[in-house]
């Protein structure tokens, strides 16, 4: 998952997973016999660890909002990646996107999103929410793949971290 987050699905070849891997080119082809095949398990390695965080965070606080805080904070913890190579999830959407918008893989990265949309209307709804849940939960991730975006693009981890502060700030409004 690290080195497509760092090159790029286009960029990589089979040769650099088997390089970072530590293994010979054979054994990667012998599991993924296309770059394709080799998105299709990034991303529901993607999927499974965002499954993963999302049930910590419920694990963690009872409290809807308190799990809400919890995951605007969630960029903090990997600021460095994020200013230098961008939102894991958000990075392999966009690159999916390009390739074609109804291609299975684009389809199958949306559902990252798709996911954290969900989780964040759940607690939006179990806060009794006054606007719609779903309108606030998108809201909610658009703010953070935005400010991830931006923080990326212009190399700022204080921007990082003025935007998180303001999204939280949203909070109680």
């Amino acid at each position: 998952m690290g080195l497509l987050h760092r090159q790029g699905l286009q960029r990589t070849t089979l040769a650099d997973v088997a390089s970072e891997a530590h293994v010979p080119l054979g054994n990667v082809y012998y599991y993924f016999k296309t770059k394709e095949a080799l998105a299709e398990a990034v991303i529901a390695a993607h999927e499974a660890a965002l499954c993963e965080c999302l049930a910590a965070l419920d694990a963690a606080h009872e409290d809807p909002k308190a799990r809400l805080q919890a995951l605007i904070r969630a960029p903090l913890d990997e600021a460095d990646d994020v200013i230098r190579f961008g939102c894991p999830h958000g990075s392999l959407c966009q690159e999916l996107e390009k390739l074609d918008p109804d291609a299975p893989l684009a389809q199958a990265a949306a559902r990252l999103f798709e996911i954290y949309v969900t989780w964040a209307e759940q607690q939006f709804r179990a806060l009794g929410d006054r606007r719609t849940s779903r309108d606030r939960a998108v809201e909610l991730i658009a703010a953070l793949q935005g400010t991830m975006l931006l923080a990326n693009t212009m190399r700022s981890p204080d921007l990082l971290v003025r935007q998180l502060r303001r999204i939280e700030r949203m909070l109680d409004e």
